[in-house]
């Protein structure tokens, strides 16, 4: 398999884990505490892990389907940044530090993610990208964000 189909089957991994991760929080939570530890670190896991996995391992291949420029040592401290907050999530749902420490790391990608997506935007606009993957990112964002933030606020909450 070469390497720009491992970045093109990325992008279908995402939502689909996405996908799984609410199914099976739904199928196997208790309560919504149970459900938001179920779905908030595997999300995490899953868009943290494949984003270092495509800066670290993709590389240039990452960087063209974006539009972006190779920068090997921008994607490999990126990268790390995620892998980073890929294996927190990981210990936070292993070790059950709970609710709050759930939402911390959901909180935390989330804002990157954000960060990210106002990035992608501006380049589309100052930079004429167009590609679809970075026209994408903010609408995913949004997305991410409504899907994640009800089930957070109510474990919170309850």
């Amino acid at each position: 398999m070469t390497k720009k189909n491992l970045s093109l089957i990325m992008e279908w991994l995402r939502p689909t884990g996405i996908g799984l991760a609410i199914f099976f929080a739904d199928y196997l939570g208790k309560d919504a505490i149970s459900q938001f530890h179920i779905m908030g670190p595997f999300v995490v896991i899953l868009m943290s892990g494949t984003v270092a996995f495509e800066s670290l391992i993709l590389g240039e291949v990452a960087s063209e389907k974006i539009g972006y420029k190779p920068n090997r040592a921008y994607q490999i401290q990126s990268g790390l940044a995620n892998a980073a907050t890929a294996i927190t999530a990981f210990l936070i749902y292993v070790f059950n530090w709970g609710r709050y420490a759930d939402a911390t790391i959901v909180t935390s990608m989330l804002v990157f993610f954000t960060f990210s997506a106002a990035n992608h935007a501006a380049t589309a606009i100052m930079e004429q990208n167009m590609k679809p993957v970075n026209l994408l990112r903010p609408a995913i964002t949004l997305l991410l964000i409504a899907f994640l933030l009800p089930p957070m606020i109510k474990a919170l909450t309850q």
